[in-house]
């Protein structure tokens, strides 16, 4: 009797969960195919609830073994759950570390890339190069100008005097005929 209440309260929870019409409609189809599983029929089913219901400390026995029967497929139940929901969890976790860290890499490469493009260089020979330089945006403002040809005359930007003579633009020269190559300065980098 134990067995057959706990598939019938399984069936009624199951049925509780449907609308109303489709639980009307599989009621008879669940409690048929319980009576088949365990070689019963309805009237000895009810015949049995009577005999029980009659002698209250049986029925209280015959109930904690059902309910410790569905609360040990309840927490099975759960148990599996929990771990599907686990599982998701860490697939979720990998997939949000990976998109967390690309995007943290694309935002380090941009910054990266706005602090190179505003990094103050110094166009001079190699020697410079091993030494601190103070360099000021004044100092470079006034490198600017005069590169453009501009000169500053008390805060004040005035064009300077182009010169009279066109500049002269040096032929190539051919190497040393020893092998050795000639030194250029450096040029500047754009």
């Amino acid at each position: 009797m134990p067995a057959v209440l706990t598939d019938m309260h399984l069936a009624d929870g199951q049925l509780a969960s449907l609308p109303i019409d489709s639980a009307r409609m599989r009621r008879d189809a669940y409690y048929n195919l319980i009576f088949e599983r365990y070689g019963i029929d309805s009237v000895t089913f009810s015949r049995s609830v009577e005999f029980y219901s009659t002698r209250p400390y049986l029925m209280n026995e015959l109930y904690v073994d059902v309910e410790k029967k569905l609360n040990t497929l309840n927490l099975a139940e759960q148990q599996r759950v929990q771990k599907k929901y686990e599982t998701q969890r860490r697939a979720d976790s990998i997939r949000s570390a990976r998109v967390t860290d690309s995007l943290q890499r694309i935002g380090r490469d941009s910054l990266d890339f706005k602090r190179k493009r505003y990094l103050l260089f110094l166009n001079g020979p190699d020697s410079l190069y091993g030494k601190p330089d103070s360099i000021t945006y004044e100092l470079l403002r006034e490198r600017m100008f005069e590169t453009v040809g501009l000169k500053q005359v008390n805060g004040l930007k005035t064009p300077s005097l182009p010169p009279s003579n066109p500049p002269v633009v040096p032929k190539p020269t051919l190497p040393a005929p020893s092998g050795t190559p000639k030194l250029r300065p450096l040029e500047k980098i754009k």
